[in-house]
């Protein structure tokens, strides 16, 4: 793998040209309400390890990418060896193992299908661990936690050892095998390269359920914080893409939540490998049980009860909880 450093503008391949200037659709601000988002998906500068299939006859676009970010990666970064021994910001250095990224990270492939025409609800779905979304690096968009529970958020548990850190200054870092770059808050290799003073920031990327996601500059430019934004960290405005307005998404810099922790528009709740959850079928074959036991007894509450799933599956509560971390680790 050939490894791009981060942290200077060279680095960056990705350019705001032709995101100022796309025919607005209709404003969309009820619940129920669907907008197309064609002309934004096909115009957006979207790094070249990324493809686009835009199929019009079921109102969908199909993203695939190589899952590294085009703007390349820190040098070095800090692994846990203990992924479920949650936060890690007390750590000491020993805790971690030092990795070269340009040996240890790996492609991941990302494929996903995203709709066109995005339908606000009203009520709300919460995000998950993995993949909520996709960002025009080629990279993977996650919500801010780095556990089931919800408690630990991944910007407000950074670590750096001997200028060596848990994320990088793309707020971005690998699963612990390397795998599933992804970013946990402003991915800002990718913000400086296309923002402009004084303007609205332009699309970054786009969430499961169809609506973008910008940065944290608003109409005017002005600074964006969680108090300007609706529970899932979203609003309807005016946008580059949308001058006429569009439900969307904001990561914000001033505190948690920094991503998205839930979606305000329609979504099917899918299982996908290095998606939105983990890998049931790995799991279930470590334990030497079936998928569908594992999934039984998990249950569908959210966080799952773990002893009482280690307890019906026959294993130690400690051993399941290891074989299904949070993807952010």
């Amino acid at each position: 793998m050939s490894n791009k450093f981060l942290y200077g503008r060279g680095a960056v391949s990705i350019l705001a040209a032709a995101f100022l200037h796309v025919s607005p659709s209709v404003a969309q601000d009820t619940a129920g309400s669907v907008i197309d988002t064609t002309s934004s998906i096909k115009a957006a500068q979207w790094a070249d390890n990324v493809t686009i299939t835009i199929d019009e006859t079921v109102n969908t676009f199909r993203f695939e990418s190589d899952g590294l970010p085009s703007h390349g990666f820190a040098e070095k970064y800090l692994i846990p060896s203990d992924p479920a021994n949650q936060p890690f910001e007390d750590k000491p250095v020993e805790f971690f193992k030092v990795v070269n990224s340009a040996d240890y990270f790996k492609t991941s492939p990302v494929d996903t299908t995203i709709t066109t025409q995005p339908s606000y609800v009203d009520e709300v779905t919460d995000t998950s661990l993995g993949r909520i979304g996709v960002a025009i690096s080629g990279a993977q968009i996650f919500n801010d936690y780095e556990n089931l529970e919800r408690t630990v958020v991944a910007q407000d548990d950074q670590v750096i050892h001997d200028h060596v850190a848990f994320l990088d200054e793309c707020n971005g870092h690998t699963l612990v095998d390397g795998s599933q770059y992804h970013y946990h808050g402003i991915p800002t290799c990718i913000t400086e390269g296309l923002g402009q003073e004084g303007e609205h920031s332009v699309m970054i990327g786009v969430l499961e359920d169809g609506f973008p996601v910008y940065g944290n500059h608003g109409v005017g430019g002005a600074i964006v914080t969680n108090d300007d934004l609706d529970e899932c960290s979203g609003h309807v405005d005016a946008t580059p893409e949308f001058p006429e307005g569009i439900y969307h998404y904001h990561l914000t810099a001033d505190e948690a939540p920094y991503m998205i922790d839930c979606y305000h528009g329609e979504i099917q709740v899918a299982d996908t490998p290095g998606g939105r959850g983990p890998d049931f079928s790995a799991v279930a074959s470590q334990f030497g049980v079936t998928e569908q036991a594992l999934r039984d007894a998990l249950g569908a509450a959210m966080p799952p009860d773990f002893a009482a799933a280690a307890e019906a599956l026959g294993v130690s509560e400690d051993d399941l909880r290891t074989a299904m971390p949070a993807p952010g680790h």
